[in-house]
């Protein structure tokens, strides 16, 4: 069997979500099947500056109620974020990447889920503006050779809007990405700048993601528009249809598309059980199939498709909805690193 990045020379690099923790025991199936890694959290803002301020546990509270914000101390660290610093697990992820000639894909610059709760609603613009400079100017220097960066992660809103409301927005104005971008280019001028986004294929949600990534590309701030594509086996036609007519409009942009956390989810929500049941695990594999035959058509277009993990032992997908003790079989290799049939499904199309 060819692997995955040779299957696909002809159309586009394949790459995979890592972690420190457990790449050691994924490197050779890593540096075999694919030729671009991203960082899972490594290289987002709260990994590169670590804090003691623990996120409040929303569950155990009343309807309404909200925690008193956290008391800051040392709030120089926070307005120079250059003081506090742990490069190491994202360097492990950097390094092995430069030693097997795998190209990195930087994620990301800014992310609202990635601050300190409470504590940048606590500080006043201008020292948000001093917070930002220092980690672009420090993560450029660190990582001078990521070839595309994820600027602001998930910057659009779920629900109707245009753009997310954030502590960014709230305290820079409703043009922040527009600095922000350009902020992105001056530091990593040599890098692909990529506007990242989740639910991509929602018709109205759509809409807002082209608005933006059209205001960027009049001032020449964004090169790649991404799309999460975290699916779901009980997709159907429809389904795929949505998304390639999504992929195709946004292709009309005239900009790359990578596809960047791509996995299949096999949980049914609605009726969830301790382990999916074979035919919803088998759904994976022709879910897999049908969405790189779509990724085919757009030869030329998508640069990269980046799958979020590895192996179904480590997927995010494990622990979602607080559901801990329920396992997911999203990816294309099993808990011992063995191809699934939805890897094999992909490279013998």
């Amino acid at each position: 069997m060819q692997t995955l990045k040779e299957a696909y020379k002809n159309y586009f690099t394949v790459g995979a979500a890592v972690s420190a923790h457990w790449l050691d025991e994924a490197a050779s199936t890593v540096a075999e099947h694919f030729n671009t890694v991203t960082c899972e959290n490594e290289m987002k803002y709260n990994s590169i500056h670590p804090h003691d301020y623990p996120r409040p546990d929303f569950r155990k509270m009343r309807r309404g109620e909200k925690p008193d914000p956290p008391v800051i101390t040392r709030r120089e660290r926070f307005v120079d974020p250059s003081l506090e610093t742990d490069f190491a697990p994202a360097d492990k992820i950097y390094r092995f990447a430069k030693e097997h000639g795998i190209a990195v894909r930087g994620h990301n610059l800014m992310w609202h889920a990635s601050y300190p709760w409470g504590i940048f609603e606590q500080l006043t613009a201008e020292e948000i503006r001093k917070n930002t400079l220092s980690h672009f100017n420090l993560v450029s220097q660190h990582f001078p050779d990521c070839y595309c960066w994820d600027v602001v992660n998930e910057a659009v809103d779920d629900h109707g809007g245009y753009l997310r409301q954030t502590v960014f927005k709230e305290k820079l104005g409703d043009d922040y990405l527009l600095d922000i971008y350009a902020l992105a280019r001056q530091y990593f001028p040599d890098a692909e700048l990529c506007c990242n986004d989740y639910n991509e294929y929602n018709p109205q949600k759509r809409e807002s993601i082209l608005k933006l990534v059209g205001r960027l590309k009049e001032r020449n701030l964004v090169d790649v528009i991404g799309c999460q594509c975290h699916i779901n086996a009980l997709m159907g036609d429809k389904d795929f249809e949505e998304i390639k007519r999504s992929l195709g409009m946004y292709a009309d942009t005239g900009l790359k598309l990578h596809i960047t956390e791509l996995d299949v989810n096999c949980i049914d929500w609605k009726n969830p059980t301790a382990l999916p049941p074979e035919d919803l695990q088998n759904k994976v594999t022709e879910t897999y199939r049908r969405i790189f035959g779509i990724f085919r058509e757009f030869k030329g277009v998508i640069e990269n498709v980046t799958v979020w993990g590895v192996s179904d032992r480590h997927s995010w997908l494990n622990g979602f909805k607080n559901e801990e003790h329920r396992r997911n079989y999203p990816l294309l290799f099993d808990e011992n690193y063995r191809p699934k049939d939805a890897l094999k499904a992909i490279i013998e199309f």
